[in-house]
């Protein structure tokens, strides 16, 4: 753990398994769910390390290619089982789902420790820490495997200084509920900021998102009263040298699950902006009867959420529109910047551009 000139702490901690970010050999189990909602985890590391993908595991669905399942990703195999899987050489497997709970899926285990036992080592995003039972780990020690729980965060967190970060501005990505594509947005904004000339540091604070980065807290697992610390050092440690961290959101506003992340984020970060990311097609907070609010008023939602704190503006909507024909996702977008009066874009499907310029207006 060292410091920087602030006296803030920042981890030197790096990729936890002996496998370096952007030369893993990873098979991705999602049994009988690959797809956009199902299996989220799964479907972006295919979007953004496909080089690092060698199959997908979904019983469901093989044979078949990642490009056949999703419309888009190329010729990356979805098989059947790990025996097939392991006929392309992997060094790692990934559990690529995140059900609600995070709990470990039914029939998981059995492929995990025939995983560990053809060497492999083992990359799980849920709540289960699968290091804490005795069995996977002695067989982890047997085989001299690394199992890395993607979700235990860091044993040294505080609460929140109430301080802006100091070295650039923050912008947020929050959401109209959970999976409406804010690690997808964040990552699109940054890629696009990047090509812009910015330098943008990348804040994850999901599994997903330190999966593919290889570093990050996953919020989600923290301890209510260290949210806002644990958000701060996150944003802190992304920082240094950069013109504007791009902040992965957690959890909604709206979201009887998962609101408390969300505000304990935002408190912690207290960003420069906002980026809303929203499905159109979606109506109801999944797995609750409770109607999502018109665009405009969730803007206020959040401009508003620690008002007495911060008023954090709204500076675009990002919409994911994956379930809809181009011809209606161009009218959901425009649809989208006429209620709100803010730059409306799907980051993924068109263009970043206009959260883009939204953001690098809103650092002058």
């Amino acid at each position: 753990m060292s410091s920087n000139s602030t006296g803030r702490k920042i981890r030197d901690d790096a990729y936890p398994l002996p496998v370096a970010v952007g030369k893993r050999r990873m098979v991705i189990l999602a049994d009988g769910c690959f797809s956009p909602l199902g299996a989220k985890t799964a479907v972006c590391l295919v979007r953004y390390v496909p080089e690092e993908v060698v199959a997908v595991i979904d019983s469901s669905k093989a044979p078949a290619t990642v490009g056949g399942v999703l419309g888009w990703g190329g010729t990356i195999p979805v098989v059947a089982n790990l025996d097939e899987a392991l006929t392309a050489n992997p060094d790692c497997l990934v559990l690529g789902t995140a059900p609600r709970g995070g709990m470990l899926p039914p029939n998981a285990r059995r492929t995990i420790v025939a995983a560990i036992r053809s060497g492999l080592h083992i990359i799980s995003g849920m709540h289960q820490f699968l290091g804490d039972d005795g069995e996977l780990a002695a067989l982890v020690r047997e085989h001299g495997v690394t199992l890395w729980d993607v979700r235990k965060p860091p044993d040294d967190l505080g609460v929140s200084s109430g301080n802006e970060c100091p070295f650039c501005p923050v912008i947020l990505t929050v959401g109209s509920d959970c999976n409406t594509g804010k690690m997808t947005a964040s990552m699109e904004i940054t890629h696009a900021l990047r090509a812009a000339g910015l330098k943008v540091g990348f804040a994850a604070s999901g599994q997903t998102g330190i999966m593919i980065t290889g570093r990050g807290i996953p919020i989600d697992r923290v301890v209510a009263d260290f949210i806002g610390g644990a958000t701060e050092r996150l944003v802190c440690e992304a920082a240094p040298g950069m013109d504007v961290v791009i902040l992965e959101g957690q959890g909604s506003l709206i979201h009887p699950g998962y609101a408390g992340v969300t505000v304990g984020m935002i408190s912690g970060a207290l960003p420069k902006g906002a980026i809303l990311c929203h499905q159109p097609t979606r109506t109801m907070v999944r797995e609750y009867q409770i109607p999502i609010p018109p665009l405009s008023r969730l803007v206020s939602i959040y401009e508003c959420a620690i008002e007495g704190i911060k008023r954090v503006p709204v500076l675009g909507i990002a919409l994911n529109t994956f379930d809809l024909d181009d011809r209606d996702a161009q009218a959901a977008i425009e649809s989208a910047a006429r209620e709100t009066g803010l730059p409306a874009a799907d980051p993924v499907r068109f263009t970043a551009g206009p959260l883009v310029t939204a953001i690098r207006r809103s650092l002058r």
